[in-house]
């Protein structure tokens, strides 16, 4: 197995009638994951996630925002990757069908 560089992974979504937050987790290291290929890696290591959910405005209460940044090591190994966050049934949301208006992507090496 070859270690590569720790990346960092901050990602803003804007959501309404709801927050699914294991759904936005998995959206967000799939976008790690796409950065890991990029730089020769097949693995994620070492992944820590942190979610926080701002609450709405008095003037749209059904409106969420999201910031979600996902930190892993990238890696080259014979094993396949989980393709899965780690511990995401830790995740938190808000109840709702949720409809994702605005998405950003900020990766840091």
């Amino acid at each position: 197995m070859k270690v590569g560089p720790r990346v960092d992974h901050t990602e803003q979504f804007v959501c309404k009638g709801g927050v699914d937050a294991g759904r936005l987790l998995d959206l967000s290291r799939k976008g790690l994951y796409s950065i890991a290929k990029e730089m020769g890696g097949n693995v994620l290591l070492e992944e820590q996630w942190d979610c926080k959910i701002r609450y709405p405005r008095l003037q749209k209460r059904d409106e969420f925002k999201v910031t979600i940044h996902y930190v892993a090591t990238v890696a080259r190994s014979a094993w396949p990757d989980a393709q899965r966050p780690v511990d995401i049934e830790a995740a938190k949301g808000i109840r709702g069908l949720m409809t994702v208006l605005d998405r950003h992507a900020d990766a840091i090496c």
